[in-house]
């Protein structure tokens, strides 16, 4: 994307820390744009929550406290004294999402997402989740609950799957079924086209991956050599986690998260020769994403729109794999290819 765009993108859906940290050097293109951001999404979420669908409603929540983010410095250079209180018409919307969510697994995540972390609405909305989806461990990383009882409950589980891409595609089609007026493109675009499926889809894709993905602390904690020395037998609940991640994920998040996991876990010359062999060819695929992105218009915004809504494409992995067929370049690295940072 040009830069325009892709700063509109982010901002269309960054929560939190997504505010213009104004000061006095601060870029007026950019200042602009933020203001432009807070009252388009606190108008997509008032209009998304007027639908009073399960997702709808979470996903204003989303925004509105994106919206109602305190920005870090005031346009004339003072600091906000304390943080804003939290908007109860938030805590309602979401009261109402997880009341109409039924087994609605999008809905529930994106309740997830907007509840405070560690609190038990969070915490019931999750063991929601995974009732609704039984045999999937990604809920039991939102469940707020110990490493022990993590990892328990995790054996009987049969693969690792976000839904990545089924969310991002709900979202995206939210953005473009509610899209910037021309006057709020205009500000968006800071005066450059201003595509609204693209932005959509990668405004959708950063929305996700800012509140959705999970946070792989606790997991990696659970089962770092500290504890396995102290609860040797834990080594397989461990192992049989990590290769759900490593091996069953809807994003590369997980993969790597799953993968670094093995890598702790690997005993043997083998085993580990094989971790590294795998992530070399994670690292390769990223990379040479990267570099294919950045040699086409805008980033590349356009060809992830257009596979993004293929139906075909069921998660990341499948994503890079077409980026990469389209551009003529191989899945695996040439024989000896290491990553720069090795």
């Amino acid at each position: 994307m040009t830069r325009s765009l892709l700063l509109a993108a982010l901002l269309l859906a960054l929560p939190a820390a997504h505010a213009q940290d104004w000061n006095d050097d601060a870029d007026p293109t950019q200042s602009a744009q933020a203001a432009a951001h807070q009252a388009y999404t606190a108008r997509l979420a008032d209009e998304l929550a007027r639908g009073g669908g399960a997702r709808e409603l979470a996903l204003a929540a989303l925004l509105r406290t994106a919206a109602d983010a305190p920005q870090a410095r005031a346009p004339d250079g003072e600091a906000p004294s304390r943080a804003a209180p939290r908007n109860p018409q938030i805590d309602a919307w979401l009261r109402d999402a997880a009341a109409k969510a039924g087994d609605d697994q999008i809905a529930l995540q994106l309740v997830v997402a907007a509840m405070p972390a560690g609190s038990q609405p969070r915490r019931e909305a999750a063991r929601r989740w995974q009732a609704a989806d039984s045999g999937n461990l990604m809920p039991l990383l939102y469940a707020g609950v110990t490493g022990d009882a993590l990892l328990a409950a995790a054996r009987t589980a049969t693969r690792a799957d976000a839904r990545v891409y089924e969310g991002v595609r709900w979202i995206a089609s939210a953005y473009r079924r509610h899209p910037p007026t021309a006057v709020e493109q205009s500000a968006l675009g800071a005066g450059e086209a201003f595509d609204t499926d693209e932005a959509a889809a990668v405004s959708a894709m950063v929305l996700w991956a800012a509140v959705a993905m999970p946070a792989y602390g606790p997991l990696a904690e659970a089962c770092g050599p500290d504890m396995l020395r102290a609860i040797p037998a834990r080594r397989d609940d461990c192992r049989h986690v990590a290769t759900l991640l490593a091996q069953t994920p809807s994003s590369i998040a997980d993969e790597r998260a799953g993968l670094g996991m093995l890598r702790s876990l690997a005993t043997t010359p083998a085993e580990r020769a094989d971790v590294d062999a795998r992530q070399r060819r994670m690292d390769w695929r990223m990379l040479e994403w990267g570099r294919i992105a950045q040699q086409q218009p805008r980033s590349g915004a356009a060809q992830f729109a257009r596979l993004l809504a293929d139906p075909s494409i069921g998660g990341e992995q499948q994503l890079v794999d077409r980026v990469l067929q389209e551009a003529g370049v191989k899945a695996d690295p040439p024989p000896g290819w290491q990553p720069p940072r090795r």
